[in-house]
């Protein structure tokens, strides 16, 4: 008779906790080892990344809107735009390769970086190069 070892459900509940905390590790592992790949030839990326962003504060501010907690419709509101604007330069974004579609919950997309921002510090360069706020908004 073939008999099959039964876990308890917090067992085996435990052991994939386990193997997701270590997916996450290995994850965070590979975004260290590309973020420092990256960093060697920074400049010439952020060139790259310049052209994308260089026509359009509006996309800037988009930009640094999404942080995977917003809707389109909340980004537009926050920075007080017409909805369409917001998505038409989160297409961009994302055919860009900077933004990813997190989350959708009903009839909401929350949007978020890519983690080549914090590998890049986008972000962060933005907000100094345009005197902007995290959120987009302008520096008071």
């Amino acid at each position: 008779m073939n008999e099959k070892k039964q876990y308890p459900v917090e067992e085996r509940d435990q052991q994939i906790l386990r193997r997701l905390a270590n997916i996450e590790h290995k994850i965070d592992s590979l975004e260290q080892t590309t973020a420092f790949a990256l960093r060697v030839d920074a400049d010439k990326h952020f060139e790259t990344v310049k052209n994308i962003f260089r026509s359009s504060k509006r996309r800037v501010q988009v930009y640094l809107a999404t942080n995977g907690e917003r809707s389109v419709q909340e980004i537009a509101d926050l920075l007080d735009m017409p909805r369409p604007n917001v998505s038409r330069e989160h297409s961009i974004l994302q055919a860009e390769g900077l933004l990813e579609v997190l989350e959708k919950d009903g009839g909401k997309t929350y949007w978020g970086k890519k983690p080549i921002d914090r590998s890049m510090r986008i972000s962060k360069q933005l907000m100094e190069q345009y005197n902007l706020k995290a959120n987009g908004l302008p520096i008071d």
